[in-house]
């Protein structure tokens, strides 16, 4: 084996719950598809495109939370008091802008 998932050479058959069933016959009635292996390869293709995007922003996180406790190593972090008060600061400042 090659490590490449197997391929298929022949005609698959699916089963279908009613309901996707239903779903898949209103897409069709679209006419944006002239059958249901171009839908079905479409939602796959999102399916796929939307695995990457998850994986980009977990690597995204995974970078913050990194930057964070190095940050934290170095002694760059506020105590929960500061905190509080820029939190407080902050939603006064708002309040006076929507007062104006």
């Amino acid at each position: 084996m090659n490590g490449r998932p197997a391929r298929y050479t022949f005609p698959m058959t699916l089963d279908l719950d009613p309901a996707t069933e239903q779903l898949l016959q209103r897409e069709l009635a679209t006419g944006r598809y002239r059958e249901p292996s171009a839908l079905i390869a479409h939602a796959l293709d999102l399916v796929r495109a939307e695995r990457a995007d998850l994986a980009t922003r977990r690597a995204q996180i995974v970078a913050e939370i990194e930057e964070s406790l190095a940050q934290l190593d170095r002694g760059e972090f506020v105590t929960e008091e500061q905190l509080r008060a820029r939190v407080a600061s902050r939603r006064a400042a708002q309040g006076d802008s929507q007062a104006a």
